[in-house]
Protein backbone atom coordinates (compact mmCIF):
# COMPACT_ATOMS: atom_id res chain seq x y z
CA UNK A 1 0.00 0.00 0.00
CA UNK A 2 0.96 3.35 -0.58
CA UNK A 3 1.15 5.53 3.08
CA UNK A 4 2.53 8.75 4.16
CA UNK A 5 1.92 10.63 7.91
CA UNK A 6 -0.10 13.78 7.74
CA UNK A 7 -2.48 16.27 9.78
CA UNK A 8 -6.13 15.98 8.84
CA UNK A 9 -7.97 19.16 8.85
CA UNK A 10 -10.70 19.76 11.02
CA UNK A 11 -14.04 20.92 9.26
CA UNK A 12 -13.78 24.61 9.91
CA UNK A 13 -10.00 24.56 8.52
CA UNK A 14 -11.14 22.27 5.19
CA UNK A 15 -13.74 24.86 4.80
CA UNK A 16 -11.43 27.70 4.94
CA UNK A 17 -8.66 25.70 2.57
CA UNK A 18 -12.02 25.31 0.33
CA UNK A 19 -12.67 28.94 0.11
CA UNK A 20 -9.69 29.70 -1.21
CA UNK A 21 -9.61 27.33 -3.77
CA UNK A 22 -13.27 28.96 -4.99
CA UNK A 23 -11.34 32.23 -4.66
CA UNK A 24 -8.41 30.91 -6.59
CA UNK A 25 -10.72 29.35 -9.50
CA UNK A 26 -12.76 32.73 -9.59
CA UNK A 27 -9.89 34.63 -10.27
CA UNK A 28 -8.85 32.06 -13.07
CA UNK A 29 -6.28 29.65 -11.69
CA UNK A 30 -7.11 26.42 -13.24
CA UNK A 31 -5.54 22.83 -12.52
CA UNK A 32 -6.47 19.63 -11.04
CA UNK A 33 -7.74 20.89 -7.74
CA UNK A 34 -7.83 18.26 -4.34
CA UNK A 35 -10.93 17.53 -3.15
CA UNK A 36 -11.62 19.09 0.60
CA UNK A 37 -12.15 15.55 1.59
CA UNK A 38 -8.50 14.93 0.35
CA UNK A 39 -6.34 18.05 1.91
CA UNK A 40 -3.97 16.97 4.71
CA UNK A 41 -0.69 18.67 6.00
CA UNK A 42 2.11 15.48 4.92
CA UNK A 43 4.55 15.37 7.85
CA UNK A 44 6.48 12.49 6.11
CA UNK A 45 5.99 10.78 2.63
CA UNK A 46 6.66 7.23 2.94
CA UNK A 47 5.31 5.76 -0.42
CA UNK A 48 4.92 1.22 -1.08
CA UNK A 49 5.10 -0.24 2.51
CA UNK A 50 3.61 -3.44 2.97
CA UNK A 51 2.48 -3.15 6.44
CA UNK A 52 0.45 -0.86 8.74
CA UNK A 53 2.78 0.86 10.78
CA UNK A 54 0.47 3.11 13.08
CA UNK A 55 2.00 2.03 16.06
CA UNK A 56 4.71 4.33 14.93
CA UNK A 57 2.99 7.87 15.13
CA UNK A 58 3.71 9.69 17.80
CA UNK A 59 0.98 11.25 19.94
CA UNK A 60 0.82 14.58 20.27
CA UNK A 61 1.19 15.84 23.87
CA UNK A 62 0.43 19.16 23.89
CA UNK A 63 -2.12 20.47 21.31
CA UNK A 64 -1.01 23.13 19.05
CA UNK A 65 -2.23 25.68 16.44
CA UNK A 66 -1.83 25.67 12.56
CA UNK A 67 -2.82 28.92 10.91
CA UNK A 68 -3.40 29.61 7.48
CA UNK A 69 -1.01 32.11 6.14
CA UNK A 70 -0.22 32.42 2.77
CA UNK A 71 -0.02 30.76 -1.07
CA UNK A 72 2.50 29.31 -3.19
CA UNK A 73 3.73 27.20 -6.44
CA UNK A 74 6.35 24.87 -6.46
CA UNK A 75 7.00 25.04 -9.74
CA UNK A 76 9.13 21.86 -10.55
CA UNK A 77 6.44 19.66 -8.53
CA UNK A 78 3.11 21.59 -10.50
CA UNK A 79 1.86 21.59 -7.15
CA UNK A 80 0.04 25.43 -5.93
CA UNK A 81 -0.21 24.99 -2.40
CA UNK A 82 -1.41 26.87 1.32
CA UNK A 83 0.91 27.61 3.60
CA UNK A 84 0.74 27.98 6.92
CA UNK A 85 2.07 30.37 10.17
CA UNK A 86 5.78 29.18 11.24
CA UNK A 87 5.42 27.20 14.02
CA UNK A 88 7.68 25.04 16.90
CA UNK A 89 5.31 22.97 17.79
CA UNK A 90 4.44 21.53 13.65
CA UNK A 91 8.21 21.23 13.10
CA UNK A 92 8.80 19.28 16.53
CA UNK A 93 6.50 16.84 15.26
CA UNK A 94 7.51 16.53 11.58
CA UNK A 95 10.43 15.79 13.48
CA UNK A 96 9.28 12.98 15.97
CA UNK A 97 7.48 11.47 13.12
CA UNK A 98 10.95 11.72 10.82
CA UNK A 99 12.81 10.15 14.21
CA UNK A 100 10.07 7.18 14.65
CA UNK A 101 10.37 6.14 10.87
CA UNK A 102 14.31 6.27 10.77
CA UNK A 103 14.35 4.53 14.06
CA UNK A 104 12.25 1.72 12.56
CA UNK A 105 13.78 1.48 9.51
CA UNK A 106 11.39 2.49 7.60
CA UNK A 107 12.14 4.57 4.02
CA UNK A 108 10.78 8.43 3.92
CA UNK A 109 11.20 10.68 1.26
CA UNK A 110 13.68 12.98 3.06
CA UNK A 111 13.38 16.41 1.69
CA UNK A 112 13.17 19.49 4.13
CA UNK A 113 9.72 19.60 5.69
CA UNK A 114 8.18 22.45 4.60
CA UNK A 115 4.52 22.95 5.46
CA UNK A 116 1.83 23.39 3.39
CA UNK A 117 -1.30 21.82 1.47
CA UNK A 118 -1.45 21.08 -1.61
CA UNK A 119 -4.79 22.61 -3.26
CA UNK A 120 -3.90 22.00 -7.24
CA UNK A 121 -1.46 20.11 -9.11
CA UNK A 122 -0.71 21.28 -12.61
CA UNK A 123 -2.01 24.35 -11.94
CA UNK A 124 -1.89 27.27 -14.46
CA UNK A 125 -1.97 31.24 -13.14
CA UNK A 126 -2.91 33.46 -15.79
CA UNK A 127 -0.81 36.35 -14.47
CA UNK A 128 1.87 37.57 -11.86
CA UNK A 129 0.70 38.46 -8.77
CA UNK A 130 -2.54 36.78 -8.89
CA UNK A 131 -1.73 34.46 -5.84
CA UNK A 132 -0.37 37.44 -3.20
CA UNK A 133 -4.34 39.43 -3.91
CA UNK A 134 -6.67 35.97 -2.75
CA UNK A 135 -7.90 37.29 0.62
CA UNK A 136 -6.91 34.48 2.55
CA UNK A 137 -9.38 33.25 5.45
CA UNK A 138 -8.31 33.51 9.01
CA UNK A 139 -8.26 30.02 9.74
CA UNK A 140 -6.53 27.57 13.22
CA UNK A 141 -6.95 23.72 13.58
CA UNK A 142 -5.92 22.45 16.57
CA UNK A 143 -3.41 19.31 16.27
CA UNK A 144 -4.74 17.04 18.95
CA UNK A 145 -3.52 13.48 16.59
CA UNK A 146 -1.10 12.92 14.00
CA UNK A 147 -2.88 10.32 11.47
CA UNK A 148 -1.53 7.59 9.03
CA UNK A 149 -2.90 7.60 5.31
CA UNK A 150 -3.09 5.21 2.68
CA UNK A 151 -3.65 6.91 -0.80
CA UNK A 152 -5.24 4.74 -3.73
CA UNK A 153 -6.31 5.69 -7.36
CA UNK A 154 -9.98 6.66 -7.39
CA UNK A 155 -12.36 7.68 -10.47
CA UNK A 156 -11.13 11.01 -9.74
CA UNK A 157 -7.84 10.74 -9.51
CA UNK A 158 -6.40 9.89 -6.08
CA UNK A 159 -8.23 9.25 -2.80
CA UNK A 160 -6.66 9.85 0.74
CA UNK A 161 -7.95 7.95 3.69
CA UNK A 162 -7.23 7.74 7.04
CA UNK A 163 -5.92 4.48 8.12
CA UNK A 164 -4.35 5.15 11.69
CA UNK A 165 -4.02 7.71 14.11
CA UNK A 166 -1.47 8.68 17.15
CA UNK A 167 -2.25 7.22 20.66
CA UNK A 168 -2.76 9.47 23.36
Amino acid sequence: MRIFIALQPTSAFRDALALVQARLRAAGVTGRYLTPSNLHLTLAFIGMWPEDISGLLPAVRQPFPVTLSHLGVFPKAKVLWAGVEPSEALDSAARQVRQALTAAEIPFDRQAFNPHITLARKPFVPEQGILSAIPIPRATMIVKEICLYRSDHGENGMEYTVIGRGSH
